[in-house]
């Protein structure tokens, strides 16, 4: 095999030193100053170093676990509406002649809204008050008045007090989200619902049209076209956006932190929330670097996991 010249060497890496430059400062110095945080006892500033200790607190601390408790809730009801509602609405504007770039605006809106405004705005609409649009809404079949974003009670326990079955059994309502945390994953897919839509109908696009052309003859129907062409033609794209949105979700805050209320607040708290009270609340950043960390290797091992179970189900063609 022929050597790249010495020259030739000298020339790439010097293209490659701007991008690694800003990978080692912005990207791996981070890391590796957190992780050395977190081997300290350190509050406002360094002090003894305690080696593991603060892993060990962790896997004892009730926060943590009720955080991924949390996370997980929020993760498993945002993801599949998500997908599913996106590829639905995707699909109709594939298939609309007129409008589509309306449309597509039109969805893609809530994305790039700042998150503060747009969270502020949703908490006003699900406010406890009788007058709120979301209480309007559900007076309107009937229903009773909820505290929505301050209830933190779980979906089950609401249903057992409103069937009049009584209470609810601790073991069950504690496998469910709360209301609050079910008004936080409305917002969560109202939001990003547009941008899967928009990322999935680019997708459809580039569907060559003569494989309808020739199920239309065959005699294939909608929906078998739309299962034995669409779904497997786009499915690198689905796998791309699953990948993006658990990553998303265990990582999300800015939103959550505005949607949360004293009253829910255990109910709501997703683990980065638990890590960013851990630093400006009790003033632990020892302690918050060294659960930041658990997060990191739990993303990590959900998204190997993830690839290698969905990764094999994806159909990239010839």
């Amino acid at each position: 095999m022929k050597k790249t010249p010495l020259k030739e060497q000298a020339i790439a890496w010097g293209f490659l030193s701007p991008a690694l430059l800003i990978l080692l400062i912005f990207g791996i110095w981070p890391i590796a100053y957190a992780l050395y945080i977190s081997l300290h006892r350190w509050r406002i500033k360094q002090e003894a170093f305690i080696g593991l200790d603060h892993y060990a607190r962790a896997l004892s601390d009730p926060s943590l676990y009720n955080g991924f408790k949390v996370t997980a809730f929020y993760a498993l009801g945002t993801i599949p509406a998500e997908l599913a509602l996106s590829t639905v609405l995707a699909y109709l504007l594939f298939n609309i002649l007129r409008g589509k770039g309306f449309f597509r605006t039109l969805f893609f809106l809530p994305f790039i809204t700042p998150v503060i405004a747009s969270a502020v705005v949703f908490r006003t609409l699900f406010s406890p008050h009788p007058s709120s649009l979301a209480n309007r809404f559900w007076g309107f079949w009937g229903l009773d008045n909820q505290r929505w974003l301050y209830e933190n009670k779980s979906i089950v326990a609401l249903l057992f007090k409103t069937l009049g079955l009584g209470t609810c059994p601790a073991w069950l309502d504690a496998c469910f989200p709360s209301l609050a945390l079910i008004s936080v994953i409305l917002y969560n897919i109202w939001v990003y619902v547009g941008y899967d839509t928009v990322i999935l109908l680019a997708g459809l696009s580039a569907i060559p049209r003569h494989y309808y052309e020739a199920a239309e003859i065959d005699g294939a129907s909608s929906w078998q076209s739309f299962r034995h062409i669409t779904l497997p033609l786009i499915s690198p794209t689905l796998f791309f956006l699953s990948t993006v949105a658990m990553i998303g979700t265990f990582k999300a805050f800015n939103h959550i932190y505005i949607l949360r209320t004293p009253g829910a607040r255990d109910t709501t708290d997703v683990l980065s929330v638990v890590i960013f009270d851990q630093i400006f609340q009790n003033h632990n950043a020892g302690y918050a670097a060294a659960l930041a960390f658990i997060l990191f290797i739990a993303i990590l091992a959900l998204t190997l996991v993830q690839n290698r179970v969905l990764g094999r189900r994806v159909f990239y063609g010839d």
